[in-house]
């Protein structure tokens, strides 16, 4: 009797468990698969959506993109292999940043890199925990929003900093996986930094592999021990003319426990925004 009361208790026991494992799983894929925010019909603080509502706004912005007139489809847009942008691409960005700002206190600026799923607005929080779970308007969303170190000025007037994203299956900063292969990291090359009243050009110059708690994570620092620091760790390189600013995006890496990934470049402020678009083809 004894025994078989027991040998029920740890069926039960091992129900238990498996169940918890197979919600745990479910959980992990739900949050890989779970839809950016959009921010491409209206930026105001009710339209930040998530879940059902933002794959609705999603389609319905595909839908708008696919009905737009053919000469609309037919602008050139430069890839990240050039120091360019398209017109509209600045016009919308532009326009986002604007209505951002004057919407949201953390909100510092948009990143955008072509070819990539990065673009999306950057936040600066009080810690470097916050925005990890939470959308721009503050309610709780599990694929967080970019952010800027907290230790950085949220001007930029820092010479070193780091935007802080996930490393998704598809979206944040997830593709950087991918530049960890020679042609895709020769493919991207540049970047773009919109913030209220400047845009930045990024001009991206190494990948590095480094352990979360690696010294490079102690900024705002001296200028050229981080960039000699980012050069030695880089698992790919190029030269690049070091300016008076520098940025790095930091997303987890598989290679160790706490390994983190730095996708770097100097950070040039543009003189105009149409010195940044590109000619009409």
């Amino acid at each position: 009797m004894v025994r078989s009361v027991r040998l029920w208790i740890a069926v039960l026991l091992l129900a238990i468990l498996s169940c918890c494992l197979i919600w745990r799983s479910c959980t992990a894929k739900e949050q890989n698969e779970l839809p950016p925010l959009n921010y491409s019909e209206s930026t105001s603080s009710a339209a930040v959506n998530t879940g059902a509502e933002a794959t609705a706004a999603v389609t319905a912005t595909t839908e708008k993109a696919a009905a737009a007139p053919a000469e609309a489809a037919e602008e050139y847009r430069p890839s990240a292999s050039e120091p360019l942008l398209s017109r509209s691409k600045a016009e919308e960005i532009t326009a986002k940043v604007q209505e951002l700002h004057s919407s949201f206190p953390d909100f510092i600026g948009w990143l955008y890199m072509a070819d990539s799923d990065i673009d999306y607005p950057v936040v600066q929080g009080t810690d470097n925990e916050y925005y990890l779970s939470h959308a721009l308007n503050g309610s709780y969303y599990r694929s967080g929003t970019l952010f800027l170190d907290w230790r950085c000025s949220r001007d930029l007037s820092d010479g070193t900093n780091i935007i802080f994203g996930h490393n998704m299956q598809s979206g944040m900063f997830g593709d950087i996986r991918s530049y960890r292969d020679p042609a895709a990291f020769e493919a991207h090359r540049y970047g773009w930094f919109f913030t209220p009243d400047k845009v930045y050009l990024i001009e991206f110059f190494a990948l590095s592999v480094v352990s979360g708690f690696d010294a490079l994570y102690d900024v705002p620092c001296d200028l050229s021990q981080w960039y000699d620091g980012l050069l030695e760790a880089a698992e790919f390189k190029r030269d690049a003319a070091i300016t008076d600013k520098l940025i790095a995006f930091s997303t987890c890496a598989s290679d160790y426990d706490n390994a983190r990934a730095l996708f770097a470049g100097v950070l040039t402020e543009q003189e105009s925004i149409e010195d940044c678009i590109c000619p009409e083809k």
